[in-house]
């Protein structure tokens, strides 16, 4: 009798504890809509934030993934709309840190500027695009840039500094996306365009890398043969790079005609000079009008901490003028010039021409003469630093009212090679940079942006051979010393105690 009455208890119990479970589960079901429904949502919103907003913190140290304030005025002055079609898919930017650091840069520009639309194309499965661009050879990762009927296609090595490794294959020495991109922005909404007559003919050298970065800013570049083509008036600047056969007494005349421009000046004509050269009778007649010699020899440093990895022929340059260097990112970095022939300035002004060095070889550079055999020492030096290196040389009209009214440039470098690749596009030197700066003022532009190429690779330390030496002693001598002598100093006092 008393266990039937407990097992009627507990099922009463047990019919009055159910519908509490069944709330429970309920409740725990509700919650687990509620939860998936706010990260669906959360996942929607951030979604869209991320299309107009940068949702991600660049921890880098040079900011690599983010645009610069240069970019952003540029982008935000806008009054024109851009188009920008990458010709990939948007995950085909993988394999490489530098390809996902590009596509970073380019999804910030319509973020930035609502004048900007960013389109990806995948041109196998829209063979249709390239219809709308029969002018153009397209090809996978190529980018468009488009304002009006203006527009500048960007390969994708564009986007990047690449170098020959020591495996003799092609590696990414730097990243150029943002500054290639910018430009080209500024190439089709902006109606000013500096032509260059890259002059051919008469043994020239050829510099690919300095005719990169002069493209990828905005100058329009052509080849002009002395012997056979114009130069006209529509080109502002002439390149005259280290001819080996010497100029034609017409060819001469071309230049100039060039720069006097029927009385209006305005022109600049850049000259380098290389040590493979010969002598150039009819060329440095040309170079004395303007007070300038390139003599013969080549330079050399005898500082270790003047020169790069103690190479004495691989000297690099003191600033002379600050007007240039100012205008650098890094005011620190220096400007290489390798393989170098000496400068003689015979004048600083005279008859309407004045010269300014911009440049020079230090104190402790010399001068190997042309004839030295291979024993050669400094002792056997004929001419000693300082000693010119780039020379800006013009000619100048000026008004009533004392200020230059007309002005032509003659810029004399003394090396050749610190046009090359490895010069121009190490991101540790000045070359670029200096000579964009320089080229941009006597050009008169003002449609430039200045863009440091960033680097994914860890900071190298900028140190000179000397300085390198010293830290080395430091690091591998003084300091474990020093660790060795306070060890014995502690050992000696516990001892004693």
């Amino acid at each position: 009798m008393k266990r039937s009455r407990i097992r009627e208890a507990q099922r009463s119990r047990g019919h009055q504890e159910r519908p509490s479970t069944d709330g429970l589960r309920l409740l725990f079901a509700v919650m687990v809509s509620l939860l998936i429904v706010a990260a669906f949502l959360i996942n929607l919103v951030a979604g869209l934030l991320a299309q107009r907003y940068e949702l991600t913190l660049d921890l880098t140290a040079n900011a690599a993934y983010q645009i610069g304030e240069e970019t952003r005025a540029l982008l935000q002055g806008l009054d024109r709309d851009v188009e920008i079609y990458v010709l990939a898919t948007e995950d085909g930017f993988a394999g490489s840190a530098y390809l996902v650091q590009a596509q970073r840069i380019l999804e910030q520009y319509p973020r930035i500027s609502s004048r900007v639309t960013l389109t990806y194309v995948d041109a196998i499965s829209d063979p249709t695009f390239a219809a709308r661009f029969p002018q153009l050879t397209l090809a996978q990762g190529n980018v468009l840039v488009i304002c009006g009927d203006r527009l500048r296609q960007l390969q994708l090595v564009d986007l990047f500094n690449i170098h020959q490794s020591q495996t003799g294959g092609m590696a990414i020495r730097s990243s150029r996306a943002e500054e290639a991109l910018s430009s080209a922005i500024l190439h089709v909404t902006s109606g000013e365009q500096v032509r260059v007559a890259v002059l051919v003919g008469h043994g020239m050298a050829t510099t690919e890398a300095f005719a990169r970065l002069l493209v990828a800013n905005n100058y329009e570049l052509a080849e002009v043969n002395l012997a056979t083509d114009a130069l006209d008036d529509t080109y502002d600047l002439a390149l005259l790079l280290a001819p080996r056969i010497d100029l034609s007494e017409e060819a001469l005349s071309k230049l100039d005609a060039f720069l006097y421009n029927n009385g209006t000046y305005g022109k600049t004509l850049f000259y380098s000079a290389d040590v493979a050269q010969e002598q150039l009778p009819n060329l440095a007649a040309f170079l004395s009008e303007w007070g300038l010699v390139v003599d013969e020899g080549a330079v050399f440093e005898t500082t270790p901490g003047r020169t790069y990895q103690v190479q004495p022929y691989y000297p690099v340059a003191e600033y002379v003028d600050a007007t240039y260097r100012e205008q650098l990112i890094d005011t620190s970095a220096p400007v290489l010039m390798p393989l170098a022939r000496p400068l003689t300035v015979l004048f600083e002004a005279r008859d309407g021409r004045f010269n300014e060095v911009l440049l020079q070889f230090s104190e402790t550079s010399g001068v190997r003469p042309a004839e030295a055999v291979d024993g050669f020492t400094v002792e056997q030096a004929e001419r000693w630093g300082p000693l010119p290196a780039l020379v800006l040389a013009n000619r100048r009209i000026y008004g009533t009212t004392g200020v230059t009214q007309y002005r032509s440039n003659l810029v004399v470098s003394a090396s050749t090679a610190m046009l090359d690749a490895f010069s121009i596009e190490n991101t540790s030197l000045a070359n670029g940079d200096y000579l964009l700066n320089l080229l941009n003022d006597l050009c008169e532009r003002t449609d430039v942006v200045s863009i440091r190429p960033k680097s994914l690779a860890g900071e190298t330390l900028a140190l000179s051979t000397a300085q390198g030496n010293t830290w080395g002693m430091v690091l591998a001598g003084v300091l474990p010393l020093a660790i060795l002598a306070a060890g014995l100093v502690i050992w000696l006092v516990r001892r004693h105690q």
